[in-house]
């Protein structure tokens, strides 16, 4: 019963992904739906100019053929922004428009008789209640786009996510920032006008016919859908898993607390684990414990088997925070590691020793050598590109194991060489040795 149980789940399964995926091309790759306007569209058209705005401009609508011709006569006034235009009524004869949500192109086949400097402008005029009042035709909102190069780019294809809302109908309106992005959720009509820079002249515009086109389903309709049968499948899946682990879980309850004790054993040992971790969580390097082994080895100054221990200390690294905030200090700490890393030898092992300090040990090197590398490796962080723009320096104590000599005491000369190395004046490399002799005088 359970293999033919998951045989069904199986079978559903593979239903799913195919709907999907022919959904999927069907969306990317199948028809449009394509809205037309021109003299075959069972629409209401006429030519409208500024003469309802107090101005003096006069248009005229003929039909010839398949084409419209706009005749327009623009004539100065005192109305400022004189225009022609042809409109498309989309409304019902309940006054309501149309839906083009899901549309996503408009390619517009219109153009003036003789090439203009001036654009075609091309608008959809959208209803929400809103802001918008059926008694004002003005308080409608005006998706616009004006178009140039006519002549050269016929038809002109225009994305709907392109066009934008005129500023003038944003502040006329006191339209709340809300409703400033373009709007097609209730289109009432569609114009074609004169645009914003016409001079006063005698014009004539052809406007042969207007597609509009777009998924039968819009994009995130679809994905929805399919997001929706999904989460019911895996609803439904994980259900019918629930009741098949319940009934094992009956059936199998020893066994399942003798692995639970099991696995809090493992989750303990891995705690412990973790807890042993030897990197540096922010810098990536080595920490104490990781640089602990390099310790225990067996290192002879007399010979090849050598240790050298390079001390290194950020300059002035308090003021960074302080400054800039602990921010850019982790940002400085993480740049200075990686420069750090960069410039040593595969088989130096860089740690962080505690806070702005870090420590490089330096396996088979003598300590001229690591005094060398210590100077090679302030010369990259004083010329390093930091945060901020910050000038980085540091400070080096160098110092090389002797023989039969503690860990403790080895690090020990190493950071006195540091300490000296910040007293005289920082950005500078110094050895145990030159250490002890500036700690003898000293005292």
């Amino acid at each position: 019963m359970t293999i033919q149980h998951d045989i069904l789940k199986a079978r559903l399964l593979g239903f799913l992904i195919v709907i999907t995926l022919l959904a999927l091309v069907f969306q990317a790759y199948g028809p449009n739906n394509v809205l037309t306007l021109g003299q075959s569209s069972d629409l209401f058209i006429d030519s409208i100019d500024d003469r309802g705005n107090g101005g003096k401009s006069i248009s005229t609508l003929k039909r010839d053929g398949k084409k419209f011709i706009l005749d327009c006569e623009i004539i100065a006034s005192d109305y400022q922004w004189p225009y022609c235009e042809i409109s498309f009524s989309l409304s019902d004869k309940n006054g309501n428009g149309i839906n083009l949500s899901n549309y996503e192109q408009v390619k517009l086949w219109a153009k003036y008789s003789t090439p203009q400097t001036f654009g075609v402008r091309f608008q959809l005029i959208n209803f929400n209640p809103a802001y918008s009042r059926q008694e004002d035709t003005n308080s409608l909102k005006y998706n616009a786009i004006e178009l140039f190069d006519t002549h050269e780019r016929y038809p002109q294809v225009i994305k709907m996510s392109h066009m934008q809302v005129p500023t003038w109908w944003l502040s006329q309106g006191k339209i709340p920032p809300e409703y400033w992005g373009p709007e097609f959720n209730e289109v009432r009509g569609v114009q074609v006008s004169t645009g914003e820079h016409v001079k006063p002249g005698k014009y004539q515009m052809i406007i042969e016919r207007i597609e509009i086109s777009g998924k039968y389903i819009a994009d995130r309709s679809l994905y929805l859908l399919l997001i929706g049968a999904w989460t019911l499948s895996a609803l439904a899946f994980f259900v019918s898993t629930l009741r098949k682990a319940k009934i094992e879980v009956q059936i199998n309850r020893q066994r399942q607390q003798q692995l639970e004790a099991l696995n809090r054993l493992l989750n303990q040992e891995q705690k412990e684990l973790e807890e042993r971790l030897t990197r540096d969580p922010l810098t990536g390097v080595l920490n104490r414990d990781g640089l602990a082994p390099v310790f225990n080895q067996s290192w002879d100054s007399n010979s090849t088997q050598s240790l050298s221990l390079i001390f290194i200390d950020i300059d002035h690294f308090k003021k960074i925070n302080d400054t800039y905030g602990h921010n850019v200090g982790d940002q400085v700490l993480l740049a200075f590691s990686q420069v750090l890393s960069a410039n040593t030898r595969t088989h130096d092992l860089l740690a962080r020793w505690g806070g702005e300090e870090f420590v490089l040990a330096c396996p088979d090197t003598m300590l001229d050598n690591a005094c060398g590398l210590a100077e090679k490796l302030r010369r990259c962080i004083e010329e390093n590109d930091w945060p901020k723009a910050l000038q980085v320096t540091a400070s080096f104590g160098v110092a090389q194991m002797l023989p039969q000599e503690s860990p403790t005491d080895f690090i020990a000369r190493a950071d006195r060489a540091l300490y000296v190395a910040k007293a005289q004046g920082r950005n500078c490399v110094r050895t145990s040795l030159q250490a002890a002799a500036v700690l003898t005088a000293v005292k």
